[in-house]
């Protein structure tokens, strides 16, 4: 579970600066970078509509391992947590190429 919160508050930092980096494209009429960044964006979407349907499966997981305390409900749990973490890990991926750019001098 700390992972997926880390990884969560990973991704909102991220979040912030793709949004900063799509402004400065804008600014720039870099429509190049706009048009990756649009369907960066498409495909985070479907990313984040997956993890809100994991996110239900999740809730129901964790109550099962809480009111039943066996390994296959464990098991359940951490496999749920694996695939979660998973989808961050996959966003991120969408987003970090295009946050690179803060490190480079303006």
């Amino acid at each position: 579970m700390d992972e997926c919160e880390k990884l969560s508050a990973h991704l909102q930092t991220l979040e912030a600066a793709f949004r900063r980096r799509a402004e400065r494209a804008r600014d720039e009429r870099d429509i190049t970078t706009m048009v990756r960044m649009r369907d960066a964006v498409r495909l985070a979407n479907d990313r984040k509509s997956e993890l809100a349907a994991l996110a239900g499966g999740l809730a129901t997981d964790l109550t099962r391992a809480q009111t039943q305390p066996t390994e296959a409900s464990f098991d359940a749990l951490m496999a749920r947590l694996e695939v979660t973490a998973s989808k961050w890990r996959e966003l991120e991926a969408l987003y970090e190429p295009f946050v690179e750019w803060e490190a480079e001098p303006s």
